[in-house]
């Protein structure tokens, strides 16, 4: 019976360190600074370190670096600040996810529809009657295949969007989290006793406690900070459709003396935690009773969790480098095809993870200030079975074309679609036109002078 209990108890340790772990991987550089601020303020044991100087990549190095090659943003480019490149508001952040979930081009339609159905909050409060109801009678929507488009779209980042209301924007996030009692635990009480959370915390306790005798008190506080760290609001802590002026670069990228391109953490950027030596020892020499046992548990799975946030980011910022290296030469022209799943199997990690690791992080480079998420993009149909072309190189090569036509005859999207032919892009003049779009350009008729 003692062997059983351990074993349980050991099992939720190690789930809720992977949870502490998750959630640290997710949140971006702002979000994480708060969290730390409060761990440090909850837990003596743990202490600041000072980020180490060596080895640091500096804004002024970075802008040095900077050639006469073509490069996205002008002159402001050679301003490592100027050119904070595609920072995207919440429903551009969806809409950029549907290329990385295997879907059809009607799947794809409807999800984007949803999207753009979506509150500010992240909430879709119309019912999908009504959203088909405000939809033109020629597309044709059906409410079931709406229904699996919602499905679809609630598998998208961040956790909680598309649902009605906050109960179920709070059981979506609770259903990637792993399993274990204190999550069922949770979901019992989201579903439940929302209502209740208002209240006191004692108070809380005191009806869950009756409420839910199959879990013990220990569950029960578990499962509420569990629910205390979920995000009311699937929105909250994206950028308006304004640009940010500010944002701290996760990783610095600059071009070695060998020609490769480096990449190395920007220790700014990295909140530094370490085990206060002293006060432990202290402890230790006391003998540690139960509750500061615990206490110096949680400090080492703080740090550990911030340790692998670190180090997962830098990885799989050395595999969009190493994958990208075109872009670093070229600019946006020499962006190629690049999955969060084909980045997933070459780290060996899963594709969910991937994804937080990319969310809200970024990466600083000659050409500007770049999300993560800029450099994941499907391909668009090549010829001959010669590998695709990225998304962004073919609107980078539209706009090319655009701007180097004669302005009393300009392209029409099919002669544009053929341009783009002859260099080996096959995509439809509806796909031109959309693309064309996407890049705020007007059509041929409103451009000739």
């Amino acid at each position: 019976m003692t062997l059983l209990g351990l074993k349980l108890r050991q099992t939720q340790q190690l789930n809720q360190g992977l949870q502490q772990s998750l959630r640290v991987l997710q949140m971006s550089g702002l979000e994480l600074e708060r969290e730390v601020g409060d761990w440090l303020q909850d837990n003596p044991l743990l202490e600041r370190r000072e980020p180490a100087e060596e080895g640091r990549f500096e804004p002024t190095r970075l802008s040095a670096t900077v050639s006469s090659r073509n490069q996205i943003g002008g002159e402001d480019a050679e301003d490592v600040w100027a050119t904070i490149a595609d920072e995207e508001d919440f429903k551009r952040y969806l809409h950029n996810q549907v290329c990385e979930h295997p879907l059809s081009e009607q799947e794809a339609a409807r999800v984007h529809i949803l999207i753009d159905s979506l509150d500010e909050q992240g909430y879709l409060t119309d019912s999908l009657e009504e959203i088909i109801d405000n939809t033109p009678l020629e597309w044709m929507l059906d409410e079931d295949d709406m229904q699996d488009a919602l499905d679809r779209l609630q598998n998208f980042d961040p956790p909680g969007v598309g649902a009605a209301d906050l109960r179920e924007s709070l059981m979506l996030q609770l259903q990637r989290l792993p399993a274990s009692p204190s999550r069922q635990c949770a979901g019992q009480i989201v579903s439940r006793f929302l209502d209740d959370l208002s209240r006191s915390k004692t108070q809380k306790l005191e009806k869950f406690k009756k409420a839910l005798p199959d879990y013990t008190a220990d569950i029960i506080e578990a499962a509420l900070e569990l629910i205390a760290g979920l995000n009311p609001y699937p929105a909250y802590g994206f950028a308006s459709a304004e640009p940010t002026a500010f944002i701290q670069p996760d990783v610095w990228v600059r071009e070695g003396e060998d020609g490769r391109w480096e990449v190395a953490g920007n220790e700014q950027a990295w909140p530094q935690l370490a085990m206060n030596e002293e006060l432990a020892d202290a402890l230790k020499d006391e003998g540690i009773d139960e509750v500061w046992r615990e206490k110096i548990q949680e400090a080492r799975q703080k740090i550990d969790s911030l340790e692998l946030r670190k180090n997962t980011v830098i990885r799989l910022a050395e595999y969009i480098v190493a994958r990208q290296e075109d872009f670093f030469i070229f600019g946006e022209i020499g962006l190629v095809p690049m999955l969060m799943k084909d980045a997933a199997a070459e780290l060996g990690l899963a594709e969910s993870t991937v994804s937080r690791a990319a969310n809200n992080k970024y990466l600083s480079c000659p050409r500007g200030l770049f999300a993560l998420r800029y450099f994941f993009s499907q391909a668009v149909n090549a010829e001959d079975g010669q590998e695709g072309t990225s998304q962004s190189a073919v609107k980078a090569m539209l706009a090319q074309l655009i701007e180097n036509e004669d302005k009393h005859k300009p392209h029409s999207d099919e002669a544009l679609a053929q341009l783009l032919k002859r260099q080996g892009i096959d995509i439809a003049r509806r796909t031109v036109a959309k693309y064309r779009e996407s890049l705020n350009i007007a059509p041929a008729h409103q451009r000739r002078i």
